[in-house]
C-alpha cells in the first residue's frame, strides 16, 4: 500500500507540473491520461518524443503521462490494481495480454470510437484503406470487437543474396516451391560448404514456414488448433526432407544464422526486419554482396509474413477518459507521427502512406530493404491471434519441431502438441 501511495503521488505531481506548463503556454488542460508501457532505448525514446510533441500541440489540453514498466510488474500491477482502482488509462501491451485483459473485463473496446459517425475521431474510409492490414487485424478479438491497436511492429523476412542468386540464373525471389527447390538444389555443394538456408524451430519462421506451405496451425472459424492436420504433416515432411539432403540445417542462434549468411556459405536468412541493421553492417564487413529481402514461397499464391505487433489498449474508464486515450492513439497513428515512429524505431509503420514521410535513401543498402519491405512485404504481414494462450500454442509447436528434427516420429509428436495447446489456447501464457 505505501507503494502505491507513493505512486500515487508521484503521478499527481507530475500531473500537476504538467498541467501548470500547459496553462502558461495558454492551453486549458481538460484531462490528465495515464500511459504504462514496457519499452526501453530506442523505442523509448522514440515514445517520449511523440508524448512531448503531442502534449505541447493537441490543443485539446489531453496531458499524456507516460510511465515505463517492467514487463512482469506491469502484468502484474494490471491484475492486481484492477480491485484497487489503480490502473491507468492506457497500456502498451503484448497480444497474449490484451486478449487476458480482455477476459478479465479490463479492456473497452475499441469500435465505438474507430466506427464513430464523429469525423474528429473515426477511421474513414480513407484512413482504412491507408492503414497496413494488420494494424486493423492484430487487435480483434476472435468474437469480432476491437480491442487494441498496433503502432508498428517487426516482420520475419527472408534474405537473399542476390549475387548469389543471380549467377544460379533465379533474378528475382522464388514465387513458387519448384523454384525454390531448385535454387536451393544449385546452392547446395557439400564440397564447397555451402547450403540453401539454416531452419531454427523456435523462431517465428518456423510457424511462416507452415502457413507458406498451406498449413495454418489454427483455425479462427472453429477456433481449433490444427498443428497436426494433414497439410502440417506435408509440409513438416518437406522440411525433413530439406535437412537430410543437406540443402538446409538446423540453426540454433540467430548469430550463427547472421555469420553463415553474411560469409556466404548459405544463400537464405530468416530474420525480423528488427535486426535488419547488423545483417546489412555483417555482410558489409564481410562479403559485400548484394541484398534483397522477401517472404518464403507460397502454396497459395498468398505470400504472407507473421508480425509482431504490440497493442494500445484503453482501460475502462470513464467516457471521456476513453475518448481521450483513443485520441492520442489516432494521432499516433497519422503518417507524420507513424512514420516518426518507425524512422526512430526501426519497426514498420501503421500507414502506407508513411513511406512518403520517411526519409529512405534508396541507395543506401538498408534503407533499400526497408523500402522493399514496406512496399511489398508489410500489406501481407500476418499479426497472431488474439489468444492468452497463443505463447503455449508457439511453444508447443517448436518443441514438437525439435523433437521430430532430432527423430522422434511426427505421427507421435504432433497430435500431442495439438492436444496440449488446444487445452491452453485461452490460458495465461503471457510471461512465457
Amino acid at each position: 500500500m505505501r507503494l502505491n501511495r507513493k505512486r500515487r503521488a508521484a503521478h499527481a505531481w507530475l500531473a500537476f507540473s504538467l498541467l501548470v506548463l500547459t496553462a502558461c503556454a495558454n492551453v486549458q488542460p481538460q484531462r490528465v491520461i495515464v500511459a504504462w508501457h514496457t519499452l526501453s532505448g530506442a523505442r523509448e525514446r522514440a515514445l517520449l518524443r511523440l508524448v512531448d510533441r503531442w502534449n505541447q500541440t493537441n490543443g485539446e489540453g489531453v496531458v499524456i503521462v507516460p510511465e515505463r514498466r517492467d514487463p512482469a510488474a506491469q502484468h502484474r500491477a494490471l491484475l492486481e490494481g484492477a480491485a484497487a482502482s489503480l490502473l491507468p488509462d492506457l497500456v502498451l501491451v503484448q497480444p497474449a495480454e490484451a486478449a487476458l485483459y480482455a477476459q478479465r473485463g479490463l479492456l473497452a473496446p475499441l469500435d465505438p470510437f474507430a466506427d464513430s459517425e464523429d469525423a474528429t475521431i473515426h477511421w474513414d474510409a480513407a484512413d482504412r484503406a491507408d492503414l497496413f492490414p494488420f494494424v486493423q487485424q492484430a487487435g480483434r478479438a476472435p468474437q469480432g470487437q476491437l480491442l487494441g491497436v498496433p503502432f508498428g511492429g517487426e516482420m520475419q523476412v527472408m534474405l537473399r543474396n542476390r549475387d548469389w542468386m543471380g549467377s544460379l540464373g533465379q533474378a528475382e525471389m522464388p514465387a513458387d516451391w519448384e523454384t525454390f527447390g531448385k535454387v536451393c538444389d544449385g546452392a547446395t555443394d557439400r564440397i564447397a560448404g555451402t547450403t540453401c538456408f539454416g531452419f531454427d524451430p523456435n523462431a517465428p519462421s518456423a510457424e511462416d514456414w507452415l502457413y507458406a506451405h498451406g498449413a495454418p496451425i489454427y483455425d479462427p472459424l472453429t477456433q481449433q488448433v490444427q498443428i497436426a492436420s494433414a497439410n502440417v504433416v506435408s509440409a513438416l515432411e518437406a522440411l525433413l526432407n530439406y535437412l537430410q539432403s543437406g540443402r538446409a540445417y538446423r540453426t540454433i542462434t540467430p548469430e550463427r544464422s547472421r555469420d553463415e549468411f553474411a560469409a556466404a556459405r548459405v544463400l537464405l536468412a530468416f530474420t525480423s526486419t528488427e535486426h535488419l541493421r547488423d545483417f546489412v553492417q555483417t555482410v558489409r564487413e564481410r562479403s559485400n554482396f548484394g541484398l534483397d529481402v522477401g517472404t518464403w514461397p507460397s502454396a497459395t499464391n498468398s505470400p504472407s509474413v507473421s508480425i509482431r505487433a504490440p497493442l494500445w489498449v484503453v482501460l475502462r474508464k470513464t467516457d471521456d477518459r476513453r475518448r481521450a486515450a483513443w485520441k492520442f492513439i489516432r494521432w499516433l497513428l497519422e503518417a507524420e507521427q507513424t512514420a516518426q515512429w518507425a524512422m526512430e524505431a526501426e519497426e514498420i509503420p501503421a500507414r502506407i502512406s508513411a513511406l512518403a514521410a520517411m526519409d529512405l535513401n534508396p541507395e543506401e543498402p538498408l534503407d533499400a530493404l526497408r523500402i522493399q519491405a514496406l512496399r511489398q512485404i508489410a500489406p501481407v504481414a500476418r499479426p497472431a491471434p488474439l489468444l492468452s494462450g497463443w505463447p503455449c500454442v508457439q511453444a508447443e509447436l517448436s518443441n514438437a519441431l525439435r523433437q521430430i528434427i532430432e527423430g522422434q516420429p511426427l505421427e507421435d509428436m504432433l497430435p500431442l502438441a495439438q492436444m496440449r495447446a488446444q487445452s491452453l489456447l485461452n490460458a495465461d501464457c503471457t510471461q512465457r
